[in-house]
């Protein structure tokens, strides 16, 4: 490419995507005066930018003032990983599982906000589910966050639990497990079975059920979670669309563990 090519280009985009990049590396709530000094760049002209990412909703300015992410930086994020190579690989598989069974599948990624939903295939049945890509399941009531929480360190999700047992559930649901005790009850049995079930603990008439993709050193690195109403996924030990999901995704981990 010519230097003529490279140096064409549109200066205010590029001075906006600095100051979505110093929202990004910064990773927390900033005040304009912090960010402004960061990029060693006027407050007013900082502000300018500001404004128009938030209504592009890339940044957000919280109640306090300051400013972080907003949803589409976050969506452009999940976006990337989605399309990370070990998850590209598999892909025909996480289709053809969905195409079996004709269940919802979700694939979730850890985060340091919980499991994020990173790819989502519709249910075959007419059903609503709230849960999208971007959204943070919580740890106790979700199969994807009793999954992540049963193979994530205990010193990492122990307060991260205590704090969703001390918050009402925006669902409104009685919160599963009660108390760490149980939680570690659970844990046994879900890292036996390597699969996580629940039965309208998160959503009313919703069953879903989460299991692990590995990575290269059989840490967690993904969770599928297939999910319908009750009629339709039973999640009994004899439950066919259950053994579909089991060997299906044996059949991911496999691929991946040969790639």
């Amino acid at each position: 490419m010519s230097e003529e090519k490279i140096s064409g280009g549109v200066q205010s985009l590029e001075v906006g995507l600095s100051v979505l990049n110093a929202l990004l590396e910064h990773n927390q709530p900033i005040i304009l005066k912090q960010l402004s000094e960061k990029l060693a760049m006027h407050p007013a002209k900082v502000h300018r930018y500001l404004v128009s990412l938030i209504r592009m909703n890339y940044a957000q300015q919280l109640d306090d003032g300051q400013y972080a992410l907003g949803d589409q930086a976050w969506r452009l994020g999940l976006s990337c990983i989605q399309h990370t190579d070990r998850l590209q690989l598999v892909q025909h598989l996480i289709y053809a599982l969905q195409a079996q069974v004709g269940c919802g599948i979700q694939i979730c990624k850890w985060s340091p906000q919980g499991p994020v939903v990173i790819q989502s295939l519709e249910s075959n049945q007419a059903i609503s589910i709230v849960t999208k890509v971007g959204s943070v399941m919580p740890l106790l009531n979700s199969a994807a966050g009793r999954l992540f929480a049963s193979y994530m360190p205990e010193t990492m999700i122990k307060p991260m639990m205590q704090t969703e047992w001390q918050q009402e559930s925006p669902y409104a649901r009685t919160i599963v497990p009660a108390n760490w005790d149980d939680f570690l009850i659970m844990k046994q049995k879900i890292i036996a079975e390597k699969q996580s079930v629940v039965k309208g603990d998160l959503l009313v008439g919703i069953n879903a059920v989460g299991f692990p993709i590995f990575n290269n050193h059989q840490g967690i690195e993904y969770c599928l979670t297939a999910l319908d109403n009750e009629s339709y996924l039973a999640l009994e030990n004899d439950c066919d669309k259950l053994k579909l999901l089991q060997l299906g995704v044996q059949s991911i981990n496999q691929f991946l563990s040969n790639h």
